[in-house]
């Protein structure tokens, strides 16, 4: 079976990771950082509710979407605040009542949430969790909302960070917590090519998805094959 082809195009792409997880010369289009995320735009309040990896998120979101207005987005995390979701679980296991704080920022779109209050961007969003292929299915989504409307830039937003204890068991591809955001529009000033063939064909790679992307997108060398049980994935730049 033949894979398909998914041409996607860049207008600006930053990553945000608590350790440098690519070289820093080099990059071209990758606008890299660490440190403490950029939130100027988003006011106090809503900072404060912000976990690292919501920070880490709204940082890159800001960066490539400097001085634009409103724009459709997705925002896409295998686990999402799964660090969250533990004290949660231990205070049902208590008995105890649950923090409403801690609960209304546990579900998978309360990023998406705090970004488009912090920017009054009233513009549909979408908040993907796709397993292992997260990363992928998820620029594949925004990248279909784009090819609806070619004139709309879109806006993809995506991150991860390791699973607290006791979950820390069940991790397959492990990753510093990182984050990365791609605007996807026209003209391109680089493309992100995407080839998915059904089915793990491949020999699966140790490092997530994102990992490779951002290589290539880094490097201009062409990644893969990433293979999952759902597809195997290779990613080149053009």
């Amino acid at each position: 079976m033949q894979p398909h082809r998914f041409s996607v195009p860049l207008l600006r792409a930053a990553v945000w990771s608590v350790e440098p997880l690519l070289p820093p010369e080099g990059g071209g289009l990758l606008e890299l950082a660490a440190g403490t995320p950029e939130l100027g735009f988003v006011e106090p309040l809503l900072r404060r509710r912000l976990s690292p990896l919501g920070r880490a998120m709204l940082h890159c979101a800001g960066r490539v979407t400097e001085g634009r207005g409103p724009l459709p987005s997705v925002f896409a995390s295998r686990h999402g605040e799964v660090a969250r979701s533990l004290p949660i679980l231990e205070d049902l296991a208590r008995g105890l009542p649950s923090s409403p704080t801690q609960f209304s920022m546990n579900v998978h779109n309360a990023v998406a949430g705090v970004w488009s209050i912090a920017r009054q961007d009233p513009s549909p969003s979408n908040s993907v969790a796709a397993g292992a292929e997260t990363f992928g299915l998820g620029l594949l989504e925004a990248f279909s909302l784009h090819v609806a409307v070619p004139s709309q830039p879109v806006l993809f937003v995506y991150a991860d960070e390791p699973l607290p204890a006791p979950f820390a068991a069940f991790t397959d591809r492990e990753a510093p917590l990182h984050a990365v955001a791609l605007l996807i529009g026209l003209p391109a000033t680089k493309r992100l090519v995407l080839e998915r063939e059904p089915g793990g064909t491949g020999d699966p790679a140790p490092v997530p998805q994102s990992l490779q992307a951002l290589q290539t997108l880094h490097s201009g060398l062409s990644q893969g094959p990433w293979a999952e049980a759902g597809g195997t994935w290779r990613w080149a730049a053009e």
